[in-house]
């Protein structure tokens, strides 16, 4: 089957997907550039500059959590849009759909073990096998039900366990309590690993993967990601995420969303300044308190960028957003592929050299890279190169590619 590329795409559905890729890039910058509790600590190397300090604040704030959860709401439409496309074209969504997750498995798996330990295209591969179970059969309603009570789940579990270490011999709890404050020889290790060859970076990282992919398959994933992607399947059969509700309704709901997100931004960080950063306090913003605050906030970000579409200013500036979007697979791994190089010792081995305001200069150029290159490649292919290269082993067939030979 040879899927002809549609022009009949959702301008909304490509913005929101293309400020979620370079949303990432804010987070996902600290762990390719220093060790893993780099991103979760501002305390890991000491009493922090207070550029530093805030750079932390700044980025957990209005970054941590809120862009992967965008990117799940977005992968859940994502997969109801797919099905319907195939149906109104006589084909069985199903095998489509699974051929697709098994490819992104596949995918993720490369990306994870070989370039970046951070992959997540992997769980939502896994996630997005049995999410799509209540995709066709059940009612918008009936998926934010599950959706948020799979959320609200993970958040229990996250403050049961918070409450539980205080009971728990200090031994017990000693190898969590270094995922946030690692010891000296700890930081040491993993400095001297992705400074060293691309075979040291490797040894390293698929540890840390693999270890890592089971904790999300098992918890961050079923709950977490699986919850966000079932209610971004009822808001794209609501019309709300292709932008298609009036604007007074978008205005609504960015305002409840903003004030819940922030409201609990702001109780985050009182929790995490006046538990001095601690183990306790860190444990309680990451698991429960901010990862709750970024479900709101993210529908926020979501809603401003519907009015945004409705609004129509700066259409020429939000095209090169769009263009990042259509091609978010192809910039993800790009992200990646350009960061381990600057980082890593292979490369230019900056890893660890940094300071943390100093990341974003670096993000900024990727980000203008991307926004540049995207619009650019589209004039010229229908798909990004990774885009393109899914779709056809999807279909088992090679899918049309250059606008030239259209």
């Amino acid at each position: 089957m040879s899927v002809t590329p549609t022009t009949n795409r959702y301008h909304s559905l490509d913005l929101i997907r293309g400020i979620a890729i370079l949303g990432i890039l804010v987070m996902n910058i600290a762990t390719f550039a220093d060790v893993n509790a780099f991103y979760m600590n501002p305390y890991i190397y000491g009493e922090p500059s207070s550029t530093n300090l805030t750079t932390w604040l700044v980025t957990h704030f209005f970054a941590d959590q809120k862009f992967y959860t965008i990117f799940s709401i977005l992968f859940g439409a994502g997969i109801m849009l797919m099905a319907q496309r195939a149906s109104s074209k006589g084909s069985a969504p199903g095998p489509i759909h699974y051929r697709r997750m098994g490819w992104m498995l596949f995918f993720g798996l490369l990306h994870g073990f070989f370039i970046w330990y951070g992959d997540i295209l992997a769980t939502y591969a896994l996630m997005g096998m049995w999410v799509y179970l209540l995709a066709l059969n059940t009612q918008a309603k009936t998926k934010i039900y599950i959706g948020a009570a799979l959320i609200g789940l993970f958040f229990l579990l996250m403050y049961g366990f918070s409450q539980l270490f205080q009971w728990l011999p200090e031994a017990d709890t000693a190898e969590m309590q270094q995922g946030f404050y690692p010891t000296q020889d700890m930081i040491n290790e993993e400095i001297a690993a992705y400074k060293g060859d691309w075979l040291d970076n490797l040894t390293h990282r698929a540890k840390f993967y693999g270890m890592a992919l089971i904790n999300m398959i098992t918890m961050v994933g079923p709950m977490r990601i699986g919850g966000a992607m079932l209610i971004g399947m009822a808001l794209y059969q609501k019309g709300i995420l292709t932008a298609q509700r009036d604007t007074g309704f978008y205005l609504k709901f960015t305002l409840i969303m903003a004030l819940l997100g922030f409201g609990l931004q702001w109780l985050d960080y009182r929790v995490l300044t006046q538990g001095e950063f601690s183990f306790d306090a860190l444990w309680m913003s990451f698991g429960v308190i901010n990862s709750a605050a970024a479900v709101f906030t993210a529908l926020a970000y979501i809603g401003l960028l519907c009015l945004w579409i409705k609004s129509d200013a700066l259409a020429w500036f939000r095209r090169k957003f769009e263009a990042v979007g259509q091609m978010a697979f192809t910039n993800y791994i790009m992200q990646s592929i350009i960061c381990t190089t600057l980082f890593y010792g292979f490369g230019l081995g900056w890893f660890a050299d940094l300071e943390r305001y100093q990341l974003y200069y670096v993000v900024g150029a990727i980000y203008l890279a991307q926004l540049v290159w995207s619009e650019l490649w589209l004039k010229k292919f229908y798909f990004g190169p990774l885009e393109w290269l899914w779709r056809s082993l999807t279909y088992g067939k090679t899918q049309p590619f250059s606008r030239a030979h259209s």
